[in-house]
């Protein structure tokens, strides 16, 4: 079994691990407080792309949860930071009509943007949506950058597809790879790394997807655990990625950690 001891840093899942489908995880609240008291580093990771971080801090706070703006992590955030490294002013956006505020310092536009954003647009996607977005790439040759590509999350309780398929749709009709921002992608985890300041061995990644959290974590060394809650399915214990351990919830977490 993997030596949990000595943790100094938890990157941790919101939807699925905190709270899921807008339904709070019993004793979720209560170990976040524990973790303030022991000292420990926390960071917010989030594949959520149809709200601005302001929103999803509101949504956590009504929670009763005590975060901080600056430690909830987005694929909005990583999206901004590459396109200020790249000089890149012009864009399109295929997002939620929230997140349009995030990009205020760029020209938005439909007439050869350097970059193309899609996020989860959820019941909008349509063919006419994916066939504006597949011109803007294949003709005009304008970057694909997906803020994330999740293939499926829960909704209403159930499972149901997310941004991955239709990203992957316009990657497969154009020929061109998309410019991943969220998890899994390896430089997402990097950026909280950075951020909390602490060596890959001393940083615990808890989440529910054994994807985007657990394969993605992996990738980029840390430890992973994976909670039965969320988007956790009884396939996830045949795959070929597994976690360094399982959890029913978050608030098995403390005793695992010794605390």
């Amino acid at each position: 079994m993997t030596n949990f001891n000595n943790i100094k840093a938890l990157l941790i899942d919101l939807e699925g691990v905190l709270y899921s489908d807008n339904k709070l995880i019993p004793g979720s609240v209560e170990t976040i407080k524990k973790f303030r008291k022991l000292g420990l580093k926390l960071r917010f990771l989030t594949n959520t792309t149809t709200a601005p971080r302001k929103f999803i801090l509101e949504k956590i706070l009504n929670f009763g949860f005590d975060i901080d703006e600056l430690e909830i992590f987005t694929p909005i955030i990583a999206t901004k930071n590459y396109l200020r490294d790249n000089a890149v002013k012009k864009i399109s956006l295929f997002t939620n009509i929230e997140i349009i505020e995030e990009f205020k310092d760029y020209e938005i536009t439909q007439k050869n943007p350097e970059a193309v954003v899609m996020g989860d647009i959820y019941k909008n996607f349509n063919w006419e949506i994916l066939d504006q977005i597949f011109k803007l790439v294949y003709l005009d040759n304008s970057a694909l950058i997906a803020l994330h590509q999740n293939k499926y999350c829960m909704r209403d309780d159930k499972v149901s597809l997310d941004l991955g398929p239709f990203v992957k749709a316009v990657e497969y009709a154009s020929n061109k790879k998309s410019i991943l921002m969220g998890k899994p992608e390896k430089k997402f985890f990097e950026l909280a790394v950075k951020d909390v300041e602490e060596s890959n061995k001393d940083i615990l990644m808890v989440g529910d997807d054994i994807s985007s959290d657990i394969e993605g974590s992996i990738n980029a060394s840390l430890k992973a655990i994976q909670v039965k809650s969320g988007k956790f399915q009884k396939k996830d214990l045949e795959n070929v990625i597994q976690p360094h351990h399982r959890i029913e919830s978050i608030a098995d977490l403390p005793k695992l950690l010794g605390m």
